[in-house]
C-alpha cells in the first residue's frame, strides 16, 4: 500500500512539474541561506528516483482510458461501497489518513482499478448455471459477516467483560471503554460488513459459528495481541444475498493477468518514446507490473 501511495504521489507531482520547461524550472520550490531548490532541481530528482514507474503508470493509465474508461458514477458507487464497508465514515476517514490519502487520490486508484479490471475480464461470459455451481464450491469462502468486538490484552479481563455481557452490560458501551482496538473504539467496536478471509483465522472461525445476536467466549489471537469477545451483528450466506458477489469472484477467477492486459496494449498503442531516458522503458513494461 505505501509503495502504491508513493508512486501515486510521485505520479501527481511530476506531472504538475512538468511544465518546468517553459520557463518556471528555475522558480524555487524551497529557499535557504545555503542555496535554493529549484522546480527543476525537484523534476529531476523525481524523475530519476520515480520516473520508470510514474511514466509507465501514466501511459497504462492513458491507454486504458482509451479503451476501457468507466464514468464518474461507476467510479463513486464503487466509493461509497468501500465507504460504507466501514462501520462509520470517520473510521473510513481516519483510514485516508493513516495511508496519506486524500480522496481524490482515492478515486484515481478506484477508476485505475475498474479500468484494470474491465481489462482483464473482457469477453468471459458467465452463465446463471456457472453462478451458481461457482457458489456451492466456494460457499464458505463467500460468506459475509457483521459483527463488533471488544479487543483486551487478558484473560482475566476478557472472561470478566463476558461476564458482564451475560449480565445483560451494553456491548457497544464495554467496548468504548474496554477496548485496545483504536480503530473501532468510537465505533463501539463494529467492524462493519466483511469475509472471514479478511480477519485472522481464530477471529473468523469463531465468529462463523455464532449465530446472529450470539456473543463469543474470548478468542486469543497471537497476532492481534489479545484476547476478542465478538458479537455476530448479521449473515449473509444464501445464494441470493450473495450472487452479486459470487459473480465477481468468479469472474475474478477466470480474468487475464495484469501482465496480459499490458503486453496488448502496448502491441497495439504504437507507443513511440521521445525521451532518451527512457527509450527502452516499454521492451519490457509488462514485467514491472
Amino acid at each position: 500500500m505505501k509503495k502504491l501511495i508513493i508512486v501515486l504521489t510521485a505520479v501527481l507531482v511530476l506531472a504538475s512539474l512538468s511544465a518546468c520547461g517553459n520557463g518556471e524550472g528555475s522558480a524555487a520550490v524551497v529557499k535557504t541561506d545555503s542555496g535554493n531548490i529549484t522546480k527543476a532541481d525537484f523534476y529531476n530528482e523525481m524523475k530519476k528516483t520515480y520516473g520508470d514507474q510514474v511514466l509507465q503508470n501514466l501511459v497504462f493509465e492513458k491507454l486504458l482510458q482509451d479503451k476501457y474508461n468507466v464514468s464518474g458514477k461507476a467510479v463513486d458507487k464503487k466509493y461509497n461501497e468501500v465507504v460504507k464497508s466501514f462501520p462509520s465514515e470517520q473510521q473510513f476517514e481516519q483510514a485516508l489518513a493513516q495511508n496519506n490519502l486524500k480522496k481524490s487520490q482515492f478515486k484515481r486508484q478506484i477508476k485505475d482499478s475498474l479500468m484494470m479490471t474491465k481489462a482483464q475480464q473482457e469477453g468471459i461470459k458467465v452463465s446463471d448455471k456457472d453462478l451458481k455451481d461457482y457458489f456451492n464450491k466456494n460457499a464458505n469462502q463467500l460468506v459475509e459477516l457483521k459483527a463488533s468486538h471488544i479487543l483486551v490484552q487478558d484473560k482475566k479481563t476478557a472472561d470478566n467483560l463476558v461476564k458482564q455481557l451475560k449480565g445483560g452490560a451494553d456491548f457497544a458501551e464495554l467496548a468504548k471503554k474496554n477496548t485496545i482496538d483504536t480503530a473501532t473504539k468510537n465505533a463501539g467496536g463494529e467492524l462493519g460488513w466483511f469475509k472471514q478471509s479478511t480477519m485472522v483465522p481464530e477471529f473468523s472461525n469463531a465468529a462463523m459459528k455464532l449465530k446472529v445476536g450470539q456473543i463469543s467466549s474470548p478468542v486469543y489471537s497471537k497476532t492481534d495481541g489479545g484476547y476478542h469477545i465478538i458479537k455476530l451483528e448479521g449473515k449473509r450466506d444464501d445464494y441470493n444475498s450473495l450472487k452479486s458477489s459470487a459473480k465477481e469472484a468468479y469472474l475474478a477467477s477466470k480474468q487475464k493477468s495484469q501482465s496480459e492486459v499490458m503486453q496488448k496494449l502496448i502491441k497495439e498503442a504504437n507507443i513511440k518514446v521521445e525521451d532518451k531516458d527512457f527509450k527502452d522503458l516499454f521492451n519490457n513494461a509488462s514485467a514491472a507490473q
